[in-house]
């Protein structure tokens, strides 16, 4: 298909679901970069190492120099992402509204969190959800019946492009209309913010900084001395990192782009952007220390002035995916990548408590478990008792085959294990956890019969350091 006919049929198919001009121009550019050869895929040579002593900074560091000042806290605003439905773990409704910690939703806490904030220091942080097209409505309706409050709104959508065939670039056409959109990524979140007005009205209001985080990620609370931080030093970009673990194959990584060996600019690298053969080194742990945890702190007038430059650009993500037995690519972009439009940027280096998040069961086994815990400013962060003992995150391998989806799971785990002192577990096979049991060391528990079998048959409650065979 020739670039005008799939061109026009992009802004026909956008321009029916009212996306504005200005959005359809930029996703059109994006679809012309891939046709003309641009896989998202970054040239190895160009990826430099950050400089320890210029570009990052450490939370501790932070906490010793930057004095509190409640004063600056009122100019900041959290904003969350909330516009993921958790697909790859079967579900069809907003991810933030499945239980996390007892009966309380990652939205119920999230919002507590805000509430806390506000309480303990007497002013009113505002919090604002991105949502998609799939969440807004559920969110929204929770979130009221929760009773939280505030004359700022609390929501905006986050845009939706079309997913697009393979080979010839034109918007798919399925029976299910839903099926033919996706999400741009998170990345998204500045144009929408710029053209929806947010950013106009919160820089209007007094707002300077905005925190900005995954949804899903419970670790990720306001630190008021961060907000100290930047302003008092005029940071523009900063990313929260945090020392990678093997548990982080999967994490994005900030780096110095090099050209020719002089530095560019910043830039965020993704999975999706590593050559193949360069794949061994991003998920290891030699080249990249720290990964990037999406937890972003950004100047909103330094945001402002950087769109009235124009040619604020994020890199592209392609995203091959099938629909009906179909090739497709989706075309997304990252929050993170904006670090290439500002060179005042500092990495800042976290703790792993700051960082919990649930991507998959395997994660949500681990949160929900008694290895983690809600403190008194709700946020999520491994127990203390496990801190203690010197043990990191827990690893954990659920078969795909009977826990992959969370109907699936909630069927299995009827009662949670306490994983307090597990350094890794493995379940093979399908075993309903129908009792409490303790769990310490490496456990694997394997079912090779083909049924289902009950994880109380073992008639007893404590495993260590063993292979246990149903």
């Amino acid at each position: 298909m020739e670039k005008h006919t799939s061109d026009q049929l992009i802004r026909e198919t956008m321009k029916q679901a009212g996306l504005s001009d200005p959005f359809i121009v930029d996703f059109i550019s994006k679809v012309d970069a891939v046709r003309n050869g641009e896989t998202g895929i970054v040239r190895w040579e160009e990826v430099g190492d950050l400089d320890p002593i210029s570009d990052e900074i450490s939370l501790e560091a932070i906490h010793t120099s930057y004095a509190l000042d409640t004063s600056l806290l009122s100019k900041l605003v959290v904003i969350k992402l909330n516009g993921g439905l958790g697909t790859s773990m079967g579900l069809d409704k907003a991810k933030s509204l499945i239980p996390i910690k007892g009966s309380l939703s990652f939205l119920s806490v999230m919002a507590k969190q805000i509430e806390y904030l506000r309480s303990k220091y007497g002013i009113n942080v505002p919090l604002l959800f991105m949502d998609s097209y799939n969440t807004q409505e559920d969110s929204q309706k929770e979130l009221k019946q929760s009773g939280f409050k505030q004359t700022l709104r609390s929501s905006f959508l986050q845009h939706k492009v079309p997913r697009l065939d393979a080979k010839t670039f034109a918007p798919i056409k399925t029976q299910l209309e839903k099926e033919n959109w996706c999400p741009p990524g998170h990345g998204d979140i500045y144009f929408t913010m710029m053209e929806e007005g947010i950013l106009d009205e919160l820089i209007e209001k007094g707002y300077e900084i905005a925190f900005l985080s995954n949804g899903d990620n419970l670790g990720a609370t306001v630190d008021p001395q961060i907000v100290s931080y930047l302003l008092k030093e005029n940071i523009h970009f900063a990313m929260e990192m945090t020392p990678k673990t093997l548990a982080d194959k999967k994490g994005g990584a900030i780096y110095r782009k090099l050209v020719g060996g002089k530095m560019i600019q910043y830039e965020l690298l993704e999975t999706a952007q590593v050559p193949k053969e360069h794949e061994h080194e991003f998920s290891g742990l030699g080249k990249f220390r720290t990964f990037s945890t999406n937890n972003l702190w950004i100047n909103l007038r330094a945001l402002k002035e950087r769109f009235q430059q124009g040619n604020f650009s994020l890199s592209l993500i392609v995203n091959p995916k099938q629909v009906d037995g179909k090739e497709v690519i989706q075309l997304e972009t990252a929050m993170g990548s904006a670090v290439g439009n500002f060179s005042k940027f500092k990495g800042i280096i976290i703790p792993r408590d700051r960082f919990a998040p649930v991507k998959k069961t395997e994660d949500y086994l681990i949160r929900r478990s008694d290895a983690y815990m809600l403190n008194e400013d709700f946020s999520l962060t491994m127990a203390k008792e496990r801190k203690e003992k010197g043990l990191g995150e827990v690893l954990v391998t659920l078969d795909e085959k009977h826990y992959k989806k969370i109907q699936q799971f909630d069927a299995l785990f009827l009662a949670l294990p306490s994983l307090i002192g597990c350094e890794e577990l493995v379940v093979e096979g399908e075993i309903l956890f129908d009792v409490p049991i303790t769990i310490k060391g490496k456990v694997k528990f394997q079912n090779k019969s083909g049924s289902l079998v009950k994880i109380s048959s073992l008639l007893k409650t404590e495993f260590e350091n063993q292979t246990v065979s149903l």
